[in-house]
């Protein structure tokens, strides 16, 4: 996201309410990300106005990353999303997948045999989804009130980093779920990708748009849950996806990327195992929470 195209900001306090005085990260020419004290969640402040941020997603996200989301190189995160829910639940179910974008996560989850639905901001989007014969609910739909039908699983893939709320979203997917329903969460790693800016700007990458409105470690992550009222009962490193380039850029760009991104896999494969699961370090990681008592 770039906050040039976006020049209205605001301050913010951390989603999880902690008043301690957030302390600085990194900045940049543009950005300033900043530490809350209380829970480690990293986040951008000040940050482009909410409204703004849902206009960007709503009319020109799929212009700017359509072609990119929409190509085969997300597939190994899809299958990989799936197989570990398999691991904790099988079909049939409800299944809600939260910014689902063109369906393709969706499409694996229906052929899994789930009964899926798709939440989806970008309006390109959703009429790419519609042609997959997919059932993609009004983009309010979680915020609404009333008798609803629950779901079995809820799923947000790389959706967390960049919604103004996450806290919020989070309390609306826990009151959607059933009483043990489960949500599985992909996100971007800062425990990875905070200490790799110095070496990537070395190299002269453009390495500070990995970040988004909000930077999560496994622990803040987790933390954020528990005050929702959502255990988390396992956290794994997340198979990179085959490229962040289109389909059309350089074939040696996506060649290197993709040679980086299998060795720093293969790494943090191995440091989780060593480890017994407690280090996780890959780029992005995958978390399976319940729903238990004591929702918040």
């Amino acid at each position: 996201m770039k906050t040039a195209a976006m020049p209205e900001t605001e301050q913010i306090v951390c989603p999880c309410g902690s008043q301690a005085l957030p302390v600085d990260v990194f900045q940049t020419p543009t950005r300033r990300y900043v530490r809350c004290p209380g829970c480690d969640l990293v986040f951008l402040n000040p940050r482009p106005l909410g409204t703004l941020v849902e206009e960007f997603y709503r009319e020109d996200y799929d212009e700017a990353y359509g072609e990119a989301e929409a190509s085969s190189d997300r597939h190994p995160v899809f299958e990989s999303v799936t197989r570990r829910l398999g691991l904790y639940r099988q079909p049939p179910g409800r299944l809600l997948d939260v910014g689902c974008g063109d369906g393709a996560f969706l499409s694996l989850c229906q052929l899994a045999g789930w009964t899926c639905y798709g939440l989806e901001l970008s309006k390109k989007a959703v009429v790419r989804a519609a042609r997959r014969q997919l059932t993609v609910l009004p983009s309010d739909w979680l915020e609404q009130t009333g008798e609803r039908e629950p779901f079995d699983v809820i799923t947000l893939v790389n959706v967390l980093e960049t919604v103004t709320n996450p806290a919020s979203l989070l309390r609306q997917v826990a009151g959607a779920l059933t009483p043990s329903g489960l949500v599985v969460i992909r996100a971007t790693n800062g425990a990875f990708h905070l200490p790799m800016r110095t070496p990537a700007r070395w190299v002269g990458s453009r390495y500070d748009q990995a970040f988004h409105l909000f930077l999560y470690s496994p622990q803040a992550l987790r933390s954020m849950l528990k005050g929702i009222g959502l255990h988390t009962i396992a956290i794994y490193n997340s198979v990179p996806s085959r490229g962040p380039l289109t389909p059309a850029s350089p074939w040696m760009s996506r060649l290197k990327w993709r040679i980086g991104a299998t060795a720093f896999w293969s790494c943090a494969e191995v440091l989780y195992k060593v480890t017994g699961g407690r280090m996780v370090w890959a780029p992005s990681f995958e978390l399976i929470a319940e729903r238990g008592d004591g929702l918040s």
